[in-house]
């Protein structure tokens, strides 16, 4: 995990959406139906179905979000949902999980001004 992000508590609010509780008091709703409407596999296809999906409870020794099946989504990947307020492309999550290399000199750059 990038973040430590932890969740404490989830429930279904209706089709493929959830309410998030992270352990810092964050609360998000997200629409994961973007996930499954066309699932990649066979953890995520049952997840297709609105009552196997609602079936998610929080894995006690992850705390990350977990169906029957075992599929579970890392609690850094919900939060960056719950925060964008939709499921991010696969490009999006990698730019965001991305780790920037230290320069081997050590010095920091920061990118908030334009270079002169």
């Amino acid at each position: 995990m990038k973040h430590n992000n932890e969740v404490k508590g989830v429930r279904s609010i209706g089709g493929h959406r959830l309410r998030v509780v992270f352990t810092d008091g964050y609360i998000g709703d997200i629409d994961l139906w973007p996930l499954f409407a066309n699932p990649r596999g066979p953890m995520s296809a049952p997840l297709k179905d609105a009552e196997f999906f609602q079936r998610v409870t929080v894995e006690p020794d992850l705390s990350v979000p977990t169906w029957p099946n075992g599929y579970d989504i890392c609690a850094d990947v919900m939060r960056y949902y719950c925060e964008l307020g939709r499921v991010a492309t696969p490009e999006e999550l990698e730019t965001y999980f991305a780790i920037d290399p230290q320069p081997a000199d050590g010095a920091l750059t920061l990118n908030d001004k334009p270079n002169s």
